[in-house]
């Protein structure tokens, strides 16, 4: 498995984490990743303080360890 939406699958996305490969720590507030491409998104804040979807990129790899 090489993406997964933790908006569309919440059962799934609770047994996998994703780790930084530069930092080797976990991402908190994770929306939806792809290692095969190192794209993800987080959840953020605009100006007015509501919740958005910030889109990125980098080193990521998924681990199938949340039990």
């Amino acid at each position: 498995m090489t993406a997964i939406d933790f908006r569309t699958n919440p059962v799934t996305a609770r047994r996998h984490r994703v780790v930084s490969l530069v930092t080797h720590a976990d991402m908190p507030d994770i929306v939806w990743a792809d290692d095969e491409t190192g794209r993800y998104a987080v959840w953020g804040k605009d100006a007015k303080g509501n919740r958005i979807v910030v889109e990125r990129s980098g080193p990521i790899r998924i681990v199938g360890a949340r039990r």
